[in-house]
C-alpha cells in the first residue's frame, strides 16, 4: 500500500520571527475561497507545460525564479521560456540569484542576489519584480526588513506538496485532494517547476481537486489583495533589453552559493 500523506502546513521556525514594525511574510490570502498556485526554481523545461496547462483554463499561476540554479536565465531557452510565461499574464516573482540560504548572508549579499535578478528580469521582461520567496523558506528578521525596505512583498505558503522532498505525485495529489476540503480557507501552495510529475501529473490534479471544492485560483498579487492589472504585479514596468554581452551568469554567485 502506498502511504498517503497529509498536506503540510508551514510553522515558522525561529528565522521568521520578525519584529511587528516588518510585515511578516504571506501564507494565506486576503479573503476566504481564494488559493495561489506558486512554482519555485525556474526558469526549466516544464515551466510552460505548466504556464500553458494555467492559461487554457484561464488561471494566473506565481512563478519565483532564480537567475543561476538549475542553469543560467540568460540561456535563450530560459528567456524564451520566461517571455511566455509573462505574455500569458502569470506572475513572476524572485527567488534569490543562486538559491542560497539567505539567512547566512551579509547585507551586501542578499542586495547582489536581488540585484542580479531584477536586472534579469528588467532586461529580458522589462519589469522590476514585487514579490519575493526566500529559499528554503528562511529568513532573518535583518533579511526582512532589507527587503522591506527594497518594496518586496514576501511570500512563503501555506500548503507544501513536498515534490522537493520525495513525495511521490500520488501523494502530492492525495494532499492536494485533503487540502481542498478545508474550503473556504485561503490557501498559498508550493510546488515547484523542475519535477516533471508536478507538472504533468500534480499540477492537473491539483487544478481539478481546488476548483472542484470551489476554489478561485489566482496568482498570489490578487491572493493578497494587491492588484491585478500589470502595473500591480511589478515595482516597475518598462521595455526589455536587446541581447549584448551583459546577459551572462558568469562571474555571478554559483548555485547555491
Amino acid at each position: 500500500m502506498i502511504a498517503l500523506q497529509l498536506p503540510t502546513f508551514v510553522r515558522p521556525s525561529p528565522l521568521t520571527r520578525v519584529n511587528r514594525a516588518v510585515a511578516d511574510p504571506a501564507t494565506t490570502c486576503s479573503r476566504p475561497g481564494l488559493a495561489a498556485l506558486t512554482f519555485d526554481d525556474g526558469p526549466y523545461d516544464y515551466e510552460n507545460e505548466i504556464s500553458d496547462y494555467l492559461h487554457a483554463r484561464q488561471i494566473k499561476g506565481t512563478f519565483f525564479v532564480n537567475g543561476y540554479n538549475y542553469g543560467c536565465i540568460y540561456d535563450e531557452a530560459n528567456v524564451q521560456r520566461l517571455k511566455r510565461t509573462f505574455s500569458q499574464g502569470h506572475l513572476i516573482g524572485s527567488h534569490s540569484w543562486s538559491h542560497p540560504h539567505i539567512g547566512s548572508l551579509s547585507a551586501n549579499q542578499l542586495n547582489q542576489q536581488l540585484d542580479l535578478v531584477e536586472g534579469a528580469l528588467m532586461k529580458i521582461l522589462g519589469v522590476k519584480p514585487k514579490f519575493f520567496r526566500a529559499p528554503y523558506g528562511e529568513h532573518s528578521q535583518q533579511n526582512l526588513e532589507l527587503l522591506a525596505k527594497r518594496g518586496y512583498t514576501v511570500v512563503d505558503w501555506s500548503f507544501d506538496a513536498e515534490d522537493a522532498v520525495g513525495a511521490s505525485p500520488e501523494d502530492s495529489i492525495e494532499s492536494y485532494k485533503q487540502l481542498a476540503k478545508n474550503f473556504p480557507a485561503s490557501q498559498i501552495t508550493l510546488n515547484h517547476e523542475t519535477y516533471q510529475t508536478t507538472a504533468q501529473k500534480v499540477t492537473p490534479n491539483a487544478v481539478s481537486a481546488l476548483q472542484n471544492a470551489g476554489y478561485k485560483l489566482v496568482h498570489v498579487s490578487e491572493c493578497l489583495g494587491l492588484g491585478i492589472e500589470t502595473k500591480d504585479l511589478y515595482l516597475s514596468v518598462g521595455t526589455p533589453s536587446a541581447r549584448d554581452s551583459s546577459w551572462t551568469c558568469d562571474g555571478t554567485p554559483a548555485p547555491g552559493a
